[in-house]
């Protein structure tokens, strides 16, 4: 019953995109100039970034066999999970576990998906899954793109929540990841 009722309000509020302008491109960001018909008739316009073509991304939390939790290093940001994009087509796990093999060397079985949430309503649509790895063994090496420099290490729960606590994880979505791990701890 609630489920249809807010498929309804959503219906009744959807505004149809009648404009599309190219106002900026990166190559990995574009910013566009859209306007929108809104159901009572007005037209708005909004700007709004595209990142990757507007592909999904994943935040992978990984917990090994030994019960530790992997972080990578980047020099984009300190620390945060392993993440990276969905390729077209590709199912978000199966993306999430190519993610985490190629940046730390680490593959596993045992994966599901936690969350999935907008990065940043109003502005940028990319859809970003929160999933877990667990059990995952170390079988490889890294197999980095060539733009890429990355550092992994293993860390407990305890070190973990020290980090997120202390702000080396910094976004959000990693935060995010971090709870939703807690959640799973707390409730062994």
């Amino acid at each position: 019953m609630l489920e249809e009722r807010i498929k309804k309000i959503i219906e009744n509020t959807k505004a149809e995109r009648i404009s599309r302008e190219l106002l900026f491109d990166g190559g990995f960001i574009k910013v566009f100039k859209e306007e929108y018909r809104l159901p009572d008739g007005r037209v708005i316009t909004k700007q709004v970034v595209s990142k990757n073509g507007g592909k999904p991304a994943a935040i992978i939390a990984v917990r090994t066999v030994d019960d530790k939790f992997l972080l990578v290093f980047q020099n984009r940001v300190g620390c945060e999970f392993p993440s990276g994009y969905i390729e077209d087509g590709e199912d978000p796990i199966v993306g999430a576990l190519r993610e985490v093999k190629e940046e730390t060397g680490y593959v596993s079985t045992d994966a599901r998906i936690l969350d999935e949430f907008i990065s940043s309503i109003g502005t940028e649509s990319t859809k970003i899954y929160i999933i877990f790895v667990d059990n995952a063994k170390k079988e490889s090496s890294q197999e980095l793109d060539k733009d890429e420099f990355i550092n992994y290490e293993e860390f407990n729960f305890e070190e973990l929540t020290y980090l997120v606590n202390n702000n080396f994880i910094q976004s959000s979505s990693n935060k995010l990841a971090y709870y939703h791990i807690k959640d799973i701890i707390q409730k062994k």
